[in-house]
């Protein structure tokens, strides 16, 4: 061990020059030991042999911060700043495991580095404290600084807490349903939607997280039919009035949207759009085979839906990931173009934003709500135009997965 409390003593010569040498040993080596230094200074080195970390005191002079592994020189879980550090022992799922309809546990070897500068590992698999929860709800899961792990449907801090004692480290949407099991639907028994969980290295890559559920383990889908107050409560929301060509929604900022400006319909354009505006897709055929399958196939609602609201009759069309009125119950525009061409000549189609030439059309996939035994995950209907609108024919909204190590 080469520690010392940085103390040079008045001694003769002899032992002056002992005292500073082991005081210069100390230095060179880090204060390396299998304790902790007795005397600690801010942003001090030591050296955890019994422990194989590198560690550097806090600017409060109150706790020991991780850094590197001593054997290997490998940072431990990322640093730099009080957001640096998030490690998983398994970098390749998700942090969190649901362990009941509504309780949740963080895994065992995950390491945070907290708001107080203290790294918190959890040795062992970790339930996290719930709130009351709330059907069609989004939770934050944050680490505070009194080393709880809480959930909380506050985005800025849980209910207690500041910004300045707990940190932000994943989440996940408590649904008004069960996901499907088989390929006839869920139930209205509310419940954590597992495929949901997300934290700060396993989560889809547009920038809102909430509402949304990892489809087959490669990308990410709305767990909701867009809404029409889309830019006020994200693309993906519980029981708000569903967007359609009769109930078109509201035209993003980034658009030349005011806010209240509606679009005058809702067309495979501005579908395109707002999606856009979320950092967001329409689905492809093949991602929209994926994110409906387990709905119940070949049948259809038989009546509007109106709103993203789940009753019993809505939960039949629930898919595997727990996407809602997954089909039969309303056409979705896909990203795909195809289908019989129009004329050989310009269309002045786009709302003033150009013409197409000979284009194809655009295609709704899913089927509507009067569509019966034609509905399901892999109905497909290529005859609409890019301009067309209607009351049965609104979106749903994709991103890609974002995984880092």
């Amino acid at each position: 061990m080469s520690q010392h409390d940085m103390n040079l003593a008045n001694a003769d010569g002899a032992t002056f020059r002992a005292d500073a040498n082991n005081a210069l040993v100390a230095l060179v080596s880090n204060s390396s030991g299998a304790t902790a230094p007795s005397t600690t200074f801010a942003f001090q080195w030591w050296a955890d042999t019994a422990n194989d970390v590198l560690k550097v005191r806090n600017a409060a002079n109150s706790a020991w911060v991780e850094v590197i592994t001593l054997s290997t020189g490998a940072p431990i879980g990322g640093t730099g700043d009080s957001d640096g550090l998030f490690y998983k022992a398994d970098s390749g799922s998700v942090v969190f495991t649901k362990t009941g309809n509504s309780t949740l546990q963080i895994k065992a070897g995950t390491k945070v580095w907290r708001r107080d500068g203290t790294v918190q590992e959890c040795a062992s698999a970790t339930s996290v404290t719930m709130p009351s929860l709330s059907a069609g709800t989004d939770y934050v899961i944050y680490v505070c600084d009194d080393a709880s792990l809480r959930a909380d449907s506050n985005f800025s801090a849980p209910s207690g807490y500041s910004t300045s004692n707990s940190r932000k480290i994943g989440g996940f949407h408590y649904a008004p349903g069960e996901n499907a099991t088989g390929t006839s639907g869920g139930n209205t028994t509310a419940a954590i939607n597992e495929y949901s969980l997300w934290d700060l290295k396993w989560r889809p890559s547009a920038a809102d997280p909430r509402g949304m559920t990892l489809v087959g383990g490669g990308f990410w889908a709305d767990i909701y039919l867009t809404g029409v107050d889309a830019i006020t409560n994200g693309s993906s929301k519980y029981n708000v009035t569903i967007a359609d060509g009769s109930s078109p929604p509201k035209v993003p900022t980034m658009f030349g949207g005011n806010g209240s400006t509606t679009y005058g319909s809702y067309t495979w354009f501005e579908a395109m759009e707002l999606a856009t505006a979320f950092g967001k897709r329409c689905p492809t055929q093949q991602e929209f085979m994926a994110l409906a399958y387990g709905t119940t196939e070949a049948s259809s609602i038989g009546s509007d839906p109106v709103s993203t609201a789940v009753a019993s009759g809505d939960a039949t069309y629930t898919s595997k990931w727990g996407c809602f009125h997954a089909s039969g119950c309303m056409w979705i525009w896909a990203r795909d173009r195809g289908g019989p061409y129009a004329g050989a000549s310009w269309n002045a189609n786009t709302e003033s934003r150009g013409s197409e030439y000979n284009a194809p059309n655009a295609a709704r996939l899913g089927g509507g709500w009067i569509d019966g035994s034609n509905a399901g995950s892999r109905c497909s209907n290529w005859l609409a135009a890019a301009s067309d609108s209607y009351s049965r024919g609104g979106s749903r909204f994709v991103c890609d997965h974002l995984q880092l190590a």
